[in-house]
């Protein structure tokens, strides 16, 4: 599994489910997203996206799973929508 995702300024997920993210996790530090890629499992259907962004306090990068069809893949209460920033 390669980095390349943290290499696109992308914006967070918006968690709705509504660009099929349900999962994420937000890092200050580049290494640090880089070093929680390999702690991700994949099911059928899913895929790792992510990107860099930043905030008022500064850069940030994250790490996601992007599934084909949100709505089989289980609850929609279930999307992390409160993704918190490792410092």
């Amino acid at each position: 599994m390669t980095d390349d995702v943290l290499e696109r300024e992308r914006p967070l997920p918006d968690g709705t489910g509504a660009d099929g993210v349900v999962h994420w996790r937000v890092f200050r530090h580049r290494e640090a997203a880089r070093d929680y890629l390999p702690a991700i499992q994949l099911g059928t259907g899913q895929r790792i996206v992510g990107g860099y962004s930043r905030d008022s306090v500064g850069a940030l990068w994250w790490i996601g799973v992007q599934v084909d069809n949100v709505h089989a893949w289980g609850n929609l209460s279930a999307i992390n929508k409160h993704a918190k920033t490792d410092t």
